[in-house]
């Protein structure tokens, strides 16, 4: 019987701890452009960062747009007009 509590307590334990763990983790928020900026993201096919398969560009400096595919491999830059 000890043993069965024991058990129930530490599945009820790490339960909630795994669920605080994925509630707690922020999202990326994208960066806001000033009034003379435009947002250019550049996504890549793998963590090596070496072949782009995505860009997305938004902001003040003319109409945004987006080609190719998002990925969670990707960086950013501002570009001002």
């Amino acid at each position: 019987m000890k043993k069965f509590v024991r058990n129930a307590v530490l599945a009820t334990l790490l339960t909630v701890a795994g669920t605080t763990a994925v509630v707690a983790s922020p999202a990326m928020a994208l960066p806001f452009p000033n009034n003379d900026e435009s947002i250019t993201f550049i996504y890549y096919s793998d963590a090596s960062k070496t072949v782009e398969v995505g860009m997305l560009v938004y902001g003040n400096c003319g109409n945004s747009f987006e080609d190719g595919i998002r990925t969670r491999y990707s960086t950013w830059y501002r570009t001002s007009c």
